[in-house]
């Protein structure tokens, strides 16, 4: 191990796998605070560099959940400032080729439960109750990372709703779920801004088969805190940069429907 030591002062491939790389760790916290900063990150929590970290080498995450918690952080901030930036992150190391699939899958994994193990311990106390509302949250058809997505439908569900979310494998697929649960409002998560043609597709295709009965239809998703501008484009109903205030956003769609 002496000898590869000394090596590393080679320069290093950006098409390398970080995750296979000797000293990996100091290459992954080199690279990954300037993800953060590129990417739509900008006011994530301090502890996110070594949430990301911990994930790709077998780390639960709990310990730089906790950190946060413990400084009096809510839940609303940890899901939107520490775990969406984690996953934003994480994308962007498997689309640049510095982590491999199976690495970024299984980190992904851990932080889905890291954010159920969060769920089970801080119970939303209902902020509105509204049951006759129902949500469907969906992935653009073909999208593999529905990591958002779940997380949307989770502060509806916190909030009252009536919610689920899909990760369709086609533009058909989804419109027969639409067509078959009848929500009163689709939130659609558009990840990357080339994803636009396909989102704005997507939308007149639901239209089209639903009709007068056809939902609200909201968008969100990385796209839009990369360009703000797209939200002019997408032909939906509203648009929205994060859960928050999709919450608002939401029920003055449905209400105004």
């Amino acid at each position: 191990r002496g000898p590869m030591l000394k090596q590393q002062s080679k320069p290093i491939s950006p098409e390398a796998d970080l995750t296979q790389l000797p000293l990996e760790r100091m290459v992954r916290l080199r690279v990954i605070p300037q993800l953060l900063q590129l990417h739509g990150c900008e006011g994530a929590l301090p502890e996110t560099d070594a949430l990301i970290d911990a994930l790709l080498v077998g780390g639960s995450g709990m310990e730089q959940a906790s950190a946060a918690i413990g400084r009096g952080i809510g839940y609303d901030t940890i899901m939107l400032s520490l775990l969406a930036p984690a996953a934003r992150a994480l994308n962007v190391l498997w689309e640049q080729d510095r982590c491999s699939f199976a690495t970024v899958t299984l980190a992904m994994w851990r932080l889905r439960s890291l954010m159920r193990r969060l769920n089970e311990e801080q119970p939303a106390s209902l902020t509105s109750d509204h049951p006759e509302r129902s949500v469907l949250i969906s992935t653009l058809p073909g999208e593999q990372h529905d990591f958002g997505a779940a997380m949307v439908s989770e502060f509806f569900s916190r909030d009252g709703w009536q919610s689920r979310h899909l990760r369709p494998a086609t533009i058909a697929e989804l419109v027969e779920e639409v067509r078959a649960s009848g929500p009163a409002l689709l939130g659609l998560s558009i990840g990357q801004t080339d994803g636009l043609p396909l989102l704005r597709k997507t939308i007149a295709a639901i239209r089209r088969a639903m009709r007068h009965n056809a939902p609200a239809i909201m968008v969100g998703g990385a796209a839009l805190r990369i360009d703000p501008e797209l939200s002019a484009r997408t032909g939906a109903d509203g648009c929205s940069l994060d859960a928050r205030t999709a919450l608002s956003l939401a029920a003055r769609l449905v209400d105004e429907g």
